[in-house]
């Protein structure tokens, strides 16, 4: 018995390494495949065929090679994803606003919405019943069959509870502990998860390049607000209940300016968009936080005030470079992290604050740890949320439905509570 189980452990541990490599690379003739997972030819050519047969992967004619001077025979027929082999859906949701984006199994987006639902005021019994119409509304327009949909991913600003399916804190809702996957489950009987959106653009990133982002790194995201992903040992880490890594709510000064989360100093409280407009406020320790977006014409005005010299401006970036440098420092000293990038709408004023975050982790941690860190950012607008939130949802499919077996064998979803 225990040899049938293990032999099964094997079986899928291989399937899940010829996942990987068609994702990192794309379609590969199977010898290559081998040479990424080192698999045996043998094994390759059994794994392979089942997995065409499964209606995972299928074969593609590989572009023709007859004219490489160093190539001879017929070209190799590659093997690759099969598109249709399931989809996935992944929502975001921020303050004021969700959208919504469906892609097929390899990645490749299909279709995309977006639109305003008021969040701030949502009643937490009845808002992921209305994410799930929402949802279920998308799909009939992009005639997406439910059943084919093996994954719903949530992306949340915020504090989410993964192992509980709820929104534990987050500054688009007034209410707290908000259940969002249980509702969904039960509405569209599609295995459904949550994480924080921070975490998410991490996932992308290493979708996106695992060399490069895959060994110890971290996310900052700047704009409606500030989160951080980790990556350690090339996975992104979620913490026991998915709330690590929340950069946003370290203090950066006590007593400082009200955050949303109801406290104050926190790094949030100076870099996000309400906190830079209200440092550059007549009177910044007098407004309240914002709990609605931000318009974007108030912040690139902002912008061009500080680029045109304002000192009041200026000074509000700086200040805001200050908190997201010495957070920095902080991490750099915990975790050594190989790469740190920034990313989200908040970098469109990189040049307003990089300087000022460059002297801060250089005035909070000594050279020795802070010297070999590199510090780069996402072009702004690359939405790494969206792409991250399909990337984590696809390896999940890979890891709990592929590696097992074809589509229809779904493992079980989240019980409800009785």
């Amino acid at each position: 018995m225990k040899q049938k189980a293990d032999s099964e452990l094997v079986r899928r541990q291989n399937r899940r390494l010829v996942l990987e490599a068609l994702r990192e690379a794309g379609p590969l003739a199977r010898i290559e495949v081998g040479r990424h997972t080192g698999l045996s030819p043998a094994s390759m050519t059994s794994i392979a065929s089942q997995m065409i047969a499964d209606g995972i992967l299928q074969e593609l004619s590989a572009p023709d090679l007859s004219t490489v001077p160093t190539r001879r025979g017929r070209p190799l027929t590659q093997i690759g994803i099969n598109p249709k082999a399931a989809h996935v859906v992944a929502v975001k949701i921020s303050i004021s606003g969700m959208e919504m984006a469906l892609a097929d199994a390899r990645g490749v987006l299909l279709d995309r919405q977006a639109s305003r639902i008021s969040t701030y005021d949502a009643a937490a019994e009845s808002f992921g019943d209305a994410i799930a119409a929402e949802i279920s509304a998308f799909l009939a327009k992009t005639r997406t069959a439910s059943h084919r949909v093996a994954r719903i991913a949530i992306a949340v600003q915020g504090v989410a509870d993964s192992q509980a399916g709820t929104i534990m804190w987050s500054p688009a809702f007034r209410a707290r502990n908000i259940p969002i996957i249980q509702p969904i489950q039960r509405a569209l009987h599609i295995p459904c998860a949550i994480a924080n959106d921070a975490n998410m653009i991490a996932e992308g990133l290493i979708g996106m390049d695992r060399k490069r982002y895959g060994g110890t790194a971290a996310m900052v995201f700047l704009g409606y607000g500030v989160g951080m992903g980790l990556v350690i040992n090339g996975e992104v880490y979620h913490g026991p209940t998915g709330a690590a890594a929340e950069f946003g709510h370290m203090n950066h000064l006590p007593d400082g300016p009200l955050c949303r989360c109801g406290r104050r100093g926190c790094v949030e409280a100076y870099a996000a968009d309400y906190g830079i407009l209200r440092l550059a406020a007549p009177e910044p320790s007098a407004v309240a936080p914002s709990f609605s977006a931000v318009p974007e014409d108030e912040l690139l005005m902002l912008e061009a005030r500080a680029r045109q010299g304002d000192p009041t401006a200026r000074a509000a970036y700086a200040r805001a470079g200050e908190a997201i440098g010495y957070g920095l420092a902080r991490l750099i000293a915990l975790l050594n992290p190989g790469r740190i990038v920034l990313a989200g709408p908040g970098t469109r004023a990189l040049d307003l604050i990089e300087s000022h975050i460059r002297e801060s982790i250089d005035n909070g941690v000594v050279d020795e740890l802070s010297r070999n860190v590199e510090i780069e950012a996402v072009p702004i607008g690359t939405d790494m949320i969206i792409k991250g939130t399909i990337d984590g949802a696809l390896r999940s499919v890979d890891r709990e439905v592929f590696a097992q077996g074809p589509m229809g064998r779904q493992p079980q979803m989240l019980k409800e509570s009785a």
